[in-house]
């Protein structure tokens, strides 16, 4: 991450909740969301055991658990996994092999004018995962960053660990909505700017507690910052900004920082990478996106380090022994030729993947990513 050179290429990808749970049948899906007596930790660290991974990603720190006093009800006979009722109409559908699934009473989504910056709280109180979506934090500062300190004690001092923060655009829609952002974006780009710089001073505070805490780097995710969603002249002019507090608090405490993107984000890897971030990823290959790796080491890979790119669907998925190997040697092989290259698949670990076929993936490094 540094851009010094290593013995041999790294390996760590980023298994997807529903691979931790599918690989680990033992774990109860409320107690890994919320962390109950540190499962969220176990799951992912034992997942970069199994593995051989070099490095484990807590995807989402600082885990609040369940709110009993919130609770009229928990079903454990649905067959996706234990279905919370909510006192206030909610419920949560916590699946087995995929992130919970919420469903909202009331529809959670505000319109732009319905929105104050300086009333958006400075201490960050949760995690926007996914649409309609929130990981609520701890209050406590220990519980806010319990699962680095988890995952320090059970995998030592040698494999890298990595916090994780949401982009400050995720928070802009999260409270509008995908189609709400898009549009306040394009007719209100000053409020919008406001309240991402309010979200940016927010979530800057929650990397500086996970830097305090010890991690090694810091993921900033991204999903929405790619070409699918807004123009780069958008991205530099409002998301870019942004998302350079995020890297200026890592930077100040010393930690590297990546930027997690999916899909298509090839007419932009120069401007992501102008924002100050140490690395990338997804960089998700034809047809899940439209990042070829040689391009992408032929433009950034002097400037960062690159984690990527397995294809996650076509290849690790559904691919067989051979195509798999081909497909990583091949990557090893380009990579290898960056200032920086972490071996991974594009974006998480699909749920059904077989096991075997992860398992590839550290034994070819240790083959054929030797330099």
């Amino acid at each position: 991450m540094r851009l010094e050179r290593p013995d041999r290429v790294p390996v760590m990808c980023q298994p997807s909740l529903g691979f931790v749970l599918r690989q680990q049948p033992e774990l109860d899906p409320i107690d890994v969301w919320h962390n109950h007596d540190g499962a969220l930790a176990r799951g992912f660290c034992e997942i970069s055991r199994r593995f051989g991974f070099d490095g484990v990603l807590i995807p989402a720190v600082g885990a609040a658990p369940l709110d009993e006093r919130t609770v009229q009800r928990i079903d454990r006979t649905n067959p996706e996994g234990p279905v919370v009722h909510f006192r206030n109409g909610d419920v949560c559908v916590y699946c087995r092999n995929d992130l919970p699934r919420y469903t909202h009473a009331t529809p959670p989504e505000r319109e732009i004018g319905d929105l104050d910056p300086v009333a958006v709280a400075t201490r960050l109180s949760y995690h926007p995962p996914s649409t309609h979506l929130r990981m609520y934090l701890a209050n406590g500062a220990e519980g806010r960053v319990a699962e680095l300190k988890q995952a320090r004690a059970l995998v030592g001092p040698d494999r890298s660990i990595h916090g994780a923060l949401y982009s400050p655009e995720d928070y802009l829609i999260d409270a509008l909505g995908a189609d709400g952002a898009m549009e306040a974006l394009l007719t209100d780009p000053e409020k919008c700017r406001a309240l991402l710089a309010r979200f940016a001073a927010a979530v800057a505070g929650h990397a500086r507690e996970q830097i305090a805490a010890g991690v090694d780097a810091l993921n900033v995710s991204a999903p929405w910052a790619g070409q699918s969603f807004i123009s780069p002249q958008l991205y530099r002019e409002l998301i870019a900004p942004a998302q350079a507090v995020l890297v200026a608090a890592a930077k100040a405490g010393g930690v590297p920082s990546y930027c997690h993107t999916c899909g298509a984000i090839g007419d932009r890897l120069e401007a992501i990478i102008d924002v100050g971030f140490d690395g990338i990823e997804c960089l998700d290959p034809p047809p899940l996106g439209n990042v070829e790796l040689a391009d992408a080491v032929r433009r950034i890979g002097g400037r960062a380090f690159i984690k990527g790119n397995i294809d996650p669907v076509h290849t690790l998925l559904l691919g067989n022994e051979k195509l798999i190997r081909a497909d990583v040697i091949r990557r090893l092989e380009i990579g290898m030729t960056a200032r920086g290259f972490i071996l991974s698949t594009a974006c998480a670990i699909a749920p059904e993947t077989p096991a075997a076929n992860v398992a590839l993936l550290r034994e070819l490094a240790e083959t054929h990513g030797v330099y």
